[in-house]
């Protein structure tokens, strides 16, 4: 099916990782922020973008649902039996009793039909068959229908029928009275075209994507899914370009991998600093991923991390890593920024 799909962090949760990120002063691996995003249902978009359609193939989606589907049958289903509330206000009136002589009753699956020689029979068939049956046949649908003698039922269908079920337009000529069957056909009619709209890009909340009925674009999601929780790659991608616009800068490092951090790696050569800032610098070039205990056992081995001796090595450390002159990672693990060209 000529559908990309591709996964978007959701905007406020990636503004709140932002502000983290701007906090802690810290180097983040962009991989494992993309799974954070992914594994949170909340956490990720999905975007359905249409590339090179064969001839007649469309993508639609309901404007009020958001629901996307290849079949725009399947969205005006559910503007049906979702919005249809959205247009009519529904009414239930007191009426007359039907009278006549009923011999026999309709009935499927403890629903009352109706009697087969009374006029409303075939449209309270009909509007059964839409409501609760739609994904049958209507021939099948008929044959399931089952006519019994049954006084009791008779006498129960009359009560309920004495309650009448109107919807009247919200906008229009109120005073119109519709019946169930009627109104769907007017939603038909005059709203659905300006409803569901053809379309190339849809972006969907997670939670929506999962609901989606049309077999295909379902069955693609899923897979797409699988793949991106093997390695999220689209949902990096997204990350990276989102961090770069809100100001934030990645830089790679150990075996290649993509970090993202608030500060600038700024590398400064270690003969330009006072003593004590260039024995730290040096230590952390020949030994990047090391704790600031792990720096401190190096350079003053056996020292006590509240004596004066530690504190000259250990206080600068803050400072170097707001201006960029050391990397301090999620972990709490210290490096220098290597002299690569940064992004």
């Amino acid at each position: 099916m000529p559908v990309e799909i591709r996964f978007l962090p959701e905007q406020e949760r990636l503004a709140s990782l932002v502000r983290q990120i701007h906090h802690s002063k810290r180097a983040y691996p962009l991989i494992d922020l993309a799974h954070i995003f992914l594994s949170d249902p909340r956490g990720h978009l999905v975007k359905l973008e249409v590339q090179g359609a064969p001839e007649g193939f469309k993508l639609y989606q309901g404007k009020r649902s958001k629901m996307v589907a290849t079949d725009r049958e399947v969205l005006l289903r559910q503007l049906l039996d979702e919005h249809l509330e959205d247009f009519f206000v529904k009414e239930e009136l007191e009426t007359e009793p039907p009278a006549g002589v009923f011999p026999m009753i309709g009935k499927i699956d403890g629903i009352l039909v109706g009697p087969p020689n009374h006029h409303s029979y075939s449209e309270r068939l009909a509007e059964i068959h839409r409501t609760r049956y739609a994904g049958m046949s209507f021939d099948r649908f008929k044959e399931k229908v089952q006519t019994v003698r049954d006084e009791e039922l008779i006498e129960q269908w009359k009560q309920e029928s004495s309650k009448k079920t109107v919807y009247r337009l919200k906008e229009g000529d109120q005073a119109k009275e519709f019946s169930l069957v009627q109104a769907e056909d007017y939603v038909r009619t005059h709203i659905a075209d300006t409803e569901i709209e053809e379309v190339t890009r849809a972006v969907l909340p997670s939670s929506l994507a999962r609901k989606i009925k049309d077999y295909n674009l379902i069955r693609m999601v899923r897979e797409a899914w699988q793949k991106e929780s093997r390695f999220p790659i689209s949902l990096a991608f997204a990350l990276r370009a989102a961090f770069r616009h809100l100001h934030l800068y990645t830089f790679k490092a150990g075996k290649n991998i993509n970090f993202v951090t608030a500060v600038k790696p700024d590398p400064i050569a270690p003969d330009a600093t006072v003593e004590n800032i260039r024995l730290v610098l040096e230590f952390l070039g020949d030994h990047p991923g090391s704790t600031r205990q792990q720096l401190l056992e190096g350079l003053r081995p056996g020292a006590d991390k509240d004596s004066a001796e530690a504190h000259q090595i250990l206080n600068p450390i803050r400072w170097m890593v707001e201006k960029g002159h050391i990397i301090e990672f999620f972990n709490g693990t210290l490096s220098v920024p290597s002299r690569r060209k940064r992004r």
